[in-house]
């Protein structure tokens, strides 16, 4: 199979795996919004906010120096794999277990914040864990397996929280429900990845310390990257009300899910990039323009389309009280509800589907040392305008200093990878998909029903229509997929 049609096949069945957990990931979202209420539903978002910022410190850059290192490896997976799985295994339970402790010391956060923090930073582990099998199957192109898995352990966490919700069982016990089935995720890898590896415990101290030094610097920015994305939700859960991290959880889990796309396809790119890199193929130049103008294509409809349907998505998501749930009054004339703050956060969805090429690519180049500064860059404005913002705009300062930095990151990881590839982008496609959108956002806003459903059909419709005569897309585009000469 060509290495067109493999990136195809893997994103495709990626996506479809993706739409299946993020239905059912929205479903939750639906539930446990009503079950627990806007200040429930705010302890909810500050536990995974918390615990994710131990989840990063046990990656720490392992995943993408692994994937990297496997790329043109591949003789030496065993012992790339069982090492780096034992050192996962050592730094996850340091790291989980000290997030764990230091949260008993945080006096504003309730005994039910606290101790559902220890529930999933025990979950939360075996994710850690499971990415290691992750990265074996994105280096052979196999990540078909990863969805596998996903949504199995993605369908045992919906059936256990939708039966806790029906005992009328706690949060903690709800939380619960993510640790086990993280655990059979793990389980379903570690049995599918067998074709490659069987994990044995490796502790080859020489490869740890040259894992560590190598990852070091991806370890620092993924650190840093997460303070930015993820620090207004903990000073808002310090400075605020839970009522306010509610509002501002409820779109931002929707910004949250959507983010994962451009990951699932660079995912599967990301392996082909380093490789042509490492070798100087000069297919990386059109390799690249290609994920630029896929991304464009998927995120124009995804922006544009969410800016007018943020009212009916929120309230099918969340349901009618966070339409309406309003702590700070009017913000430049708007009700500061979370729709709005869904319509300004989309834009960063937007702008995450283009820098995570230039982001990647920087790795792929082994120049993510690089990106060390930028990143202390971007969490210093990130911190110092949420200081200044949030004590007088809550959530909807949170919201434009996420935005701003959102588009820092955009243009500063750029500028890094420029340095080092003689790369210019075609924008053809880029405003044909554009273009697209606009006309797709128009003909939904004035669609006579207001049917949610109804109109993401009449938008994906109308926008295919669109990018076909725009020419964003053709019968060779597609049909290329298919060739059997294709690469």
């Amino acid at each position: 199979m060509s290495l067109t049609k493999k990136v195809a096949f893997n994103t495709t069945l990626q996506i479809i795996g993706k739409i299946i957990t993020t239905g059912l990931s929205l479903v939750l979202v639906a539930a446990l919004t009503r079950y627990l209420g806007v200040a429930g539903f705010g302890d909810y978002t500050t536990v995974f906010a918390y615990v994710s910022f131990a989840a990063v410190l046990a990656d720490f850059g392992f995943f993408l120096i692994m994937v990297r290192e496997i790329s043109y490896r591949e003789k030496e997976i065993q012992k790339i794999v069982n090492n780096t799985m034992t050192l996962r295994a050592v730094v996850g339970i340091v790291v989980f277990t000290l997030a764990f402790l230091i949260s008993l010391l945080i006096p504003v956060y309730s005994t039910t914040v606290k101790l559902g923090i220890g529930v999933i930073s025990f979950g939360w582990f075996w994710i850690t864990l499971n990415s290691t099998f992750v990265g074996v199957f994105q280096s052979k192109l196999e990540m078909y397996k990863t969805a596998i898995t996903e949504v199995i352990g993605r369908i045992i966490i919906f059936v256990l929280v939708v039966i806790f919700i029906k005992l009328n069982y706690s949060l903690i016990a709800i939380l619960s429900a993510y640790s086990i089935g993280n655990i059979v995720n793990y389980i379903l890898s570690m049995i599918l990845g067998r074709k490659y590896v069987i994990y044995k415990p490796e502790f080859d101290f020489k490869f740890w310390k040259k894992m560590f030094w190598q990852a070091l610097p991806m370890g620092i920015v993924l650190v840093l990257g997460l303070i930015y994305f993820k620090v207004d939700t903990i000073m808002l859960s310090v400075m605020k009300s839970s009522v306010d991290v509610g509002i501002y959880g409820a779109p931002y889990k929707i910004i949250e899910v959507l983010q994962i796309i451009p990951g699932i396809f660079m995912g599967n790119i990301f392996p082909i990039i380093t490789r042509y890199i490492v070798e100087k193929d000069p297919r990386v130049n059109p390799t690249l323009q290609k994920a630029f103008d896929f991304l464009s294509l998927l995120a124009m409809p995804i922006v544009f389309g969410t800016i007018v349907l943020a009212q009916e998505i929120i309230k099918f998501v969340a349901g009618p009280d966070f339409v309406t749930a309003n702590t700070v009054g009017t913000f430049l004339g708007r009700q500061a509800t979370s729709p709005l703050v869904l319509q300004i956060l989309i834009i960063v969805v937007g702008s995450s589907f283009i820098s995570i090429i230039f982001n990647n690519t920087v790795v792929a180049l082994g120049k993510q040392k690089e990106l060390v500064v930028t990143y202390i860059v971007l969490v210093l404005v990130n911190v110092v305008l949420n200081l200044l913002w949030i004590p007088k705009y809550s959530y909807m300062g949170a919201t434009f200093a996420t935005l701003i930095t959102e588009v820092l990151v955009l243009i500063l990881t750029a500028r890094i990878m420029y340095k080092y590839i003689n790369f210019k982008i075609n924008y053809s496609i880029f405003l044909k998909a554009l273009f697209s959108a606009i006309g797709m956002g128009v003909l939904i806003y004035y669609f006579p029903y207001k049917n949610l459903f109804l109109q993401i059909i009449v938008g994906f419709l109308s926008y295919s229509i669109l990018i076909y005569l725009t020419g964003a897309v053709n019968k060779e585009m597609v049909l290329t997929l298919f060739k059997k000469d294709a690469t």
